[in-house]
């Protein structure tokens, strides 16, 4: 598998490219009058561009962790990164948007909430300083997405289980680590609330039928993966080897599903599901290993040892579409497979 480096100059930019391109744009978003028909800038001035908001959202995130690496320190294309997101995440541009969120209360529910938090906390962490003036006018963003958080999650009667935008456990997942960085407790309570409420009698996953012809997510992982930040260290213990009771290094959900499409949006999902089971897996096999260690399952921790085996042919169709010259997936593909590119060389 080659090193992280080798992406950083061709997947930032593909980003700086995707947020300076304003169409094809994906709008989405119910009009209630012939007032809502107009410039998505007009409505979404950081976001409306690289095909749709949420992808757009991940698109900034991505760039500005990429400027957080080395090789960026001393990149031709450093400045001018830095010059569009100085312009597109300016306080004004995001009090804005939090604006549009609270009034669209179910809109971009909640992946393209969960990406706006990673935002966020990106420009929190980051060591460039014009990027780390830009975290606090972009505090009203993840504060927006938190209050509608804990707004909705008591009026959610089941959690959406299926393997696009509106899984459940992808969005809270993200959205959880956001708001124990930030100190929100209310926030972390309600997640974990509803993650025990959803997902804590869920057992033997069959992921033998999980995958559909446009999925970016394994919905079981992604339950896995909330779980493991919820629940303590012995619930964990208990729950997470039953819940892959049927998962195998030999099955079917862990190995690249072909896209025979490249063009058909929905189809080039299918690069992304690589990528995103891909870093699951390296999340969790440790996670796995440590409990079968504790407990002397020699069976479970060989299956954790051979859930790993299957990453690196995973990640390999993503990491080719995330740069190549077909929009649907170059729009979008290159923020999971810098996450999975960053676990891989952990």
């Amino acid at each position: 598998m080659p090193q992280p480096a080798k992406f950083v100059t061709p997947f930032a930019e593909v980003a700086l490219s995707n947020i300076t391109r304003d169409y094809p744009y994906a709008a989405h978003q119910v009009a209630g009058s012939p007032a809502d028909i107009v410039e998505p800038r007009e409505k979404n001035p950081a976001f409306a561009n690289s095909f749709d908001w949420h992808s757009s959202v991940h698109m900034h995130y991505l760039l500005v962790s990429l400027l957080a690496t080395p090789i960026a320190r001393t990149a031709p294309w450093r400045d001018e990164a830095i010059d569009a997101l100085t312009a597109h995440l300016s306080p004004a541009k995001l009090t804005a948007e939090s604006a549009f969120l609270r009034e669209n209360s179910t809109w971009e529910r909640p992946y393209g909430w969960a990406w706006a938090v990673e935002l966020v906390r990106a420009l929190e962490r980051s060591e460039e300083p014009r990027l780390r003036d830009l975290a606090s006018g972009a505090e009203v963003l993840a504060g927006t997405v938190f209050d509608l958080t804990v707004a909705w999650l008591p009026n959610m009667p089941e959690p959406v289980r299926h393997g696009i935008h509106p899984n459940t456990a992808f969005g809270l997942r993200r959205i959880l680590i956001g708001a124990r960085d930030q100190g929100r407790q209310d926030v972390v309570d309600a997640i974990a609330g509803a993650a025990r409420r959803c997902f804590a009698d869920d057992h033997a996953w069959n992921f033998a039928q999980e995958r559909s012809g446009q999925d970016f997510l394994s919905p079981g992982l992604c339950e896995v993966d909330l779980m493991a930040e919820v629940l303590a260290e012995d619930e964990l213990a208990v729950w997470l080897p039953d819940f892959l009771a049927e998962l195998t290094p030999e099955s079917p959900a862990l190995s690249p599903v072909e896209v025979l499409d490249p063009t058909d949006g929905y189809q080039s999902h299918l690069y992304g599901l690589g990528l995103s089971v891909a870093a699951s897996i390296m999340r969790l096999s440790p996670r796995l290993l440590q409990i079968a260690e504790r407990s002397g399952n020699l069976d479970l921790a060989d299956r954790a040892r051979g859930f790993f085996t299957t990453v690196d042919e995973l990640m390999a169709p993503g990491l080719e579409a995330a740069v190549s010259d077909e929009y649907m997936a170059s729009h979008w593909v290159a923020t999971f497979a810098w996450e999975a590119l960053e676990l891989r060389n952990r």
